[in-house]
């Protein structure tokens, strides 16, 4: 595995996992949107920096992403977790980087079958602050 698979994974799939880990080491899978932008991926926590797995993800503890469709994370965190995956690197991006607004027009074009009560709160302020790139791991 490398981490191109990594970022094919994000880049043709709809829902990808996630998996962060708890202060008590425990893995968690989550499911979450993922794009890419000129072959850069981007996480965005749509519920802004107070959700968990982006809590997790931010204070330095293992992060990595599940090869394979994610969605199964929507019926079974456990299962999501049996699945392959890759270590990632994750940095924050700050809510003004111009790169914000191509992030923006990607949720736009890959969801765009999706609600919009889902792709609205991709796209707030709250979120856009809550917004990590996902690179290659270190270890």
């Amino acid at each position: 595995m490398s981490f191109d698979d990594v970022r094919d994974v994000l880049d043709r799939t709809e829902v990808v996992a996630v998996v962060t880990t708890r202060a008590g080491g425990s893995r968690v899978a989550t499911p979450i949107w993922a794009m890419v932008v000129d072959g850069v991926p981007y996480l965005r926590s749509a519920f802004g920096a107070g959700s968990w797995w982006y809590r997790h993800a931010v204070s330095g503890r293992p992060v990595a992403i599940v090869l394979g469709d994610g969605a199964v994370a929507e019926r079974d965190r456990g299962a999501a977790l049996t699945l392959p995956r890759e270590p990632v690197r994750v940095t924050h991006v700050p809510a003004d980087d111009p790169v914000q607004d191509r992030i923006d027009e990607e949720l736009e074009r890959k969801y765009a079958h999706a609600p919009r009560s889902s792709i609205d709160p991709t796209r707030s302020e709250e979120a856009r602050a809550a917004t990590l790139r996902v690179g290659p791991s270190e270890v």
